[in-house]
């Protein structure tokens, strides 16, 4: 889109050094605020610092969380999971780049106005994103560090910035000001006006904004923590309030309802997204929807992202050996959350779930019914990587049959077909040992299998599956062809808006409808049953709901760049959930974690049966202290500032 190659192009151009030359120098230079480009230019490197996921830090937060293991010990997750880490790690160290920007957008809303190239339109137009960007920059300082210093006017580079941290509430209601102040001058949609500039701050998405903020400040970290008791300035200002204010919740479920109700109005066009929907003549298809809402160019639940995301660093460290990094893998804490196709829990007495053995069956859309396994091969192929056929083949192990299809889409188990390989039969043969290769390419997990071994050019999960999700079937990882070598990476999408309301919605009205309306429609878009027909005895009750909220939220979110499970455990207070010893338990991000049992298996036999793999093991013991509900301020600022304080406990 033409809105972000332009930013692209203008980083990679001017790159953080321009962010450095954002003072008074530059400030006053005349070509800047006169010429259209110049002005133009300086605007899309306040949009630059947005963070992109990579790889080489960890892929965010996600590698910290509970639902991912990342196999290589080059990345800085690994020592943050062991607890070696300190304020002067630097990881995911933001904290400059989004102060310049902050400061430069500023100097931008001072400054724009003398650029008579320009509309009177078009500067109001770009005062508003100004004033989103740094509301933006100050919701992600705040999610990670807690309270921060508050800057709301640009000061000279001679004024004093030693600046302390300001209260947390404060913080977050300048943030509602900004997306409030925003919105009124930016159009409802961009796609409904002017789609070459979609990623750029619209009505919707300003709203969706305010509504995670909001969601945030009610949540227990920030409502009501007595742990924060002594979280104060030098001078004693308190940082956060302790005492619980159900107001708060009340503020949240405000506003995710404006925002829901903006969405369904005449004005826009988000909602959750079906494959049958998208103007391609297909049938609803519960997998196909919940797979291609991450695939599907700007598809109408993304409330917002950006364009030209590369998903090559992604699909190759998740997709498995030989020839890939095979790394990016799923805990067995997340296996075990995905539902039975019955919509209920595998923990439920009668969800049907079976832990051990295989299963005598395939799945009701394993494969099209009129086609023979052994003759029907290529046709076969096809139908999985077009994502008509999906679910569990006869054969595989009991826990992984008659899941739903948000567990299909999601993740890869041994002994599975691998979808993005590509159709030529000889070349999935390759990831398949000499005694099972029949065309299908099914991924070896066990000790000694294809996808098992180790040395200097492979790479292999170490709790036994990887991520499926966000990597497309119809790329070719065997030769490393991208179907999709660019796509659109979605920050916000709608369920998430959905889900912050529930959740919000339940703490203060559990009985309230509307719970139900948007949880089913979650539900019924992944193909599973409402929650009150699976669960009635839930109806109204604030703690039990609260419990099935959570892991629908874990479920619908998995894997994805809002980094939700990371930060929904670090405000609801469950990060620091005692290990009981249970390779079943929920919560916690410290104490083992478990995945299945990789070092078992037969190397001279190379045979899928091998039951001794599908045992829950250990792969790591992690480290969580208290301390590690909110990052370290990078030590290099506290230096600089001789007004801030540290974080609790660092």
């Amino acid at each position: 889109m033409k809105f972000l190659n332009i930013t692209i192009l203008a980083f990679l151009l001017l790159g953080c050094d321009f962010l450095e030359k954002l003072p008074d120098d530059m400030k006053n230079d005349v070509t800047v605020w006169t010429s259209r480009e110049e002005t133009e230019s300086f605007l899309y490197n306040i949009y630059a610092p947005i963070p992109s996921p990579a790889l080489n830090t960890g892929y965010g937060f996600m590698g910290i969380s509970d639902e991912i293991d990342f196999t290589w010990n080059v990345y800085p997750s690994y020592n943050i999971n062991l607890g070696n880490w300190n304020p002067n790690s630097n990881f995911q160290n933001h904290w400059s780049t989004f102060y310049k920007a902050i400061r430069a957008s500023l100097i931008f809303e001072n400054n724009v106005d003398r650029n008579f190239e320009l509309s009177e339109e078009l500067i109001r137009q770009y005062k508003a994103e100004s004033k989103f960007l740094r509301g933006y920059y100050y919701w992600l300082l705040i999610r990670q560090y807690g309270p921060v210093p508050l800057i709301k006017e640009e000061r000279p580079v001679s004024a004093d910035w030693n600046i302390p941290r300001a209260p947390f509430d404060e913080i977050v209601d300048y943030i509602v000001t900004l997306m409030d102040e925003a919105q009124n001058d930016l159009p409802a949609r961009w796609n409904n006006t002017d789609q070459n500039w979609l990623g750029k701050p619209d009505q919707m998405v300003c709203k969706a904004v305010k509504a995670a903020v909001l969601t945030t400040a009610a949540s227990p970290q920030w409502n009501g923590n007595s742990d924060y008791a002594g979280f104060t300035n030098k001078d004693g200002t308190p940082l956060a309030e302790t005492t619980y204010d159900v107001k708060k919740w009340e503020r949240a479920v405000e506003a995710n309802r404006e925002a829901i109700n903006f969405a369904e109005s005449s004005a826009v066009n988000v909602r959750l997204y079906k494959n049958n929907e998208n103007g391609k003549g297909e049938t609803f298809s519960p997998f196909k929807s919940v797979r291609q809402v991450h695939l599907d160019g700007w598809n109408p639940e993304i409330i917002w992202g950006k364009s030209n995301y590369s998903p090559a660093g992604w699909s190759v460290h998740g997709s498995p050996g030989p020839n890939n990094l095979g790394g990016i893998a799923p805990t067995q804490r997340i296996v075990d959350a995905f539902l039975m196709n019955n919509g209920k829990w595998i923990s439920s007495p009668e969800s049907n779930y079976i832990e051990e053995g295989f299963a005598e069956s395939g799945g009701e859309f394993y494969k099209p019914k009129n086609l023979d396994e052994i003759d029907d091969r290529v046709e076969i192929i096809e139908a999985i990587k077009s994502e008509d056929a999906w679910g569990h083949w006869p054969g595989e192990w009991n826990m992984y049959a008659n899941r739903e299809p948000r567990f299909y889409a999601s993740i890869l188990y041994n002994k599975r077909i691998i979808p993005q390989l590509p159709r030529d039969v000889q070349k999935r043969d390759y990831y398949s040992s000499p005694n099972q290769q029949n065309g299908y390419g099914r991924v070896e997990f066990y000790y000694g299998g294809a996808s098992r071994k180790s040395g200097s050019f492979t790479f292999f999960p170490r709790t036994g599956y990887l991520v499926l999700k966000n990597i497309s079937f119809q790329s070719n990882m065997r030769d490393r062809i991208y179907a999709d070598a660019n796509r659109t990476l979605i920050f916000i999408r709608y369920a998430n808006v959905l889900l912050d309301y529930i959740e919000s919605l339940n703490e203060i009205d559990p009985s309230h409808p509307d719970i139900e309306k948007y949880w089913n429609a979650i539900r019924e878009r992944a193909g599973v049953p409402n929650i009150y027909d699976v669960y009635p005895e839930i109806k109204g009750n604030k703690d039990v709901q609260r419990e099935h909220i959570l892991r629908e939220r874990q479920i619908e979110l998995a894997f994805e760049e809002s980094f939700d499970r990371y930060y929904t455990m670090k405000r609801r207070l469950l990060a620091g959930t005692e290990d009981d010893g249970s390779p079943y338990r929920q919560y916690g991000d410290g104490g083992k974690m478990w995945g299945m049992n990789i070092n078992a298996g037969d190397p001279t036999t190379n045979n899928f049966e091998y039951e001794g793999f599908y045992e829950r093991v250990p792969f790591e013991t992690r480290v969580f202290d208290k301390k590690m509900y909110l990052f370290p301020i990078p030590q290099s600022e506290i230096d600089r500032n001789s007004a801030l304080v540290q974080n609790p406990g660092w």
